[in-house]
């Protein structure tokens, strides 16, 4: 017997094309033997050379996208994520801002003046610890619920949106009664526009009052000035998420392998899927791999680039080499800390079929 080992690479799976190059091979192997009987004299062989090929084809491409990672309150919106921000609200008594209205209380005279601020917070979601906002709109209501405005006769109502209460000023507004009164029971609104800026956890509202006091009307001390902060948009490029222990899915990808031949898939002695993976997230990822009725455990580390592969035996093969409607999908859990990540990351693992085939 000639013991004929070939290894070579395909760059498609296409069975007819593997088939002819097979065919062609053994009419070499059938020749050599031939030169060896007539030339050599060396001793002619009774059985069929036995032949094996290294067949390497790359199957599919399949994605872990970032949204696999986000918590709740943050989507994908194109380039860039959307946040959801509850509305946060703060309210203050006129006994509170006024001390020298108590005395006047349930009377009809001119209000004392007095200053006050106004201020409340509200958090990005949860397991968001810092954002780059890429354009942000917040509104903030003022109710007046007192008998009188506060800003007539020279008063001001000063709206400043804040990076946290020490931090940067993402924006602010000046009302006076140029701009908007604020008429006794009712609301005056005002939305800031944020510009591209970098914020932590934490969106922090003040509204400055400042009246001068002189109003005639009936004093009720009991009577509130409200303040409610509505984030009604708001789109940042990156965002630093918390991601613990989150579960992810690999969404089914089809796998183009029904144009195998049966013949070639029962001649596999031995194969495996090589997996090329490119992690931008920097977690490790727990899975389970499933292809046709196949499950397959895979680890994937926090390193950027990794390699690693999955065995499969003869039998695992047939039940999805060569079969209709086979897909690539799987489920698991991502492990890391807080992670960085913008709208188009996504993990990708290149799926390539490595298969040794034996002929004769």
């Amino acid at each position: 017997m000639f013991p004929y080992e070939f290894q070579s690479s395909y760059p498609s799976h296409n069975s007819l094309s593997i088939n002819k190059c097979l065919m062609n091979r053994l009419r070499t192997a059938s020749a050599a033997a031939l030169a060896c009987f007539l030339f050599v004299a060396c001793e002619v062989p009774t059985d069929p050379p036995l032949l094996k090929q290294r067949w390497i084809v790359p199957i599919e491409e399949v994605t872990l996208s970032v949204d696999q990672l986000l918590p709740t309150g943050v989507t994908v919106a194109g380039d860039d994520f959307s946040v959801s921000i509850d509305p946060f609200n703060t309210a203050k008594s006129l006994a509170i801002i006024c001390g020298a209205c108590v005395d006047l209380n349930g009377l009809t005279a001119p209000a004392p003046s007095f200053s006050t601020l106004l201020t409340a917070s509200g958090g990005l979601p949860a397991d968001v610890s810092a954002a780059v906002i890429s354009s942000a709109n917040i509104e903030v209501a003022v109710q007046n619920g007192l008998s009188f405005d506060p800003t007539t006769g020279g008063g001001s109502l000063t709206i400043t949106i804040y990076d946290g209460q020490d931090g940067t000023t993402l924006g602010e507004v000046v009302v006076d009664p140029a701009t908007g009164p604020m008429i006794p029971g009712g609301t005056l609104t005002r939305t800031i526009s944020v510009g591209p800026s970098s914020i932590g956890a934490t969106l922090f509202a003040a509204v400055a009052v400042v009246s001068v006091g002189g109003q005639v009307a009936l004093i009720n001390t009991a009577n509130q000035i409200t303040v409610t902060t509505t984030t009604t948009s708001m789109l940042v490029s990156a965002a630093t998420v918390n991601v613990g222990s989150q579960s992810v899915d690999f969404d089914p990808e089809p796998l183009d392998v029904e144009d195998i031949d049966n013949q070639l898939v029962d001649r596999i002695q031995e194969a495996s899927l090589l997996l090329d993976i490119v992690n931008p997230f920097g977690v490790s990822v727990s899975a389970t791999i499933v292809i046709g009725p196949t499950s397959k455990a895979l680890s994937i580390d926090t390193g950027a680039t990794s390699s690693t592969s999955i065995t499969y035996t003869n039998s695992e093969l047939q039940s999805w080499l060569g079969q209709p409607g086979i897909t690539f999908s799987g489920s698991g859990v991502a492990s890391g800390e807080s992670i960085t990540v913008s709208a188009r990351d996504e993990l990708t693992i290149q799926v390539t079929l490595d298969a040794t085939i034996q002929i004769g």
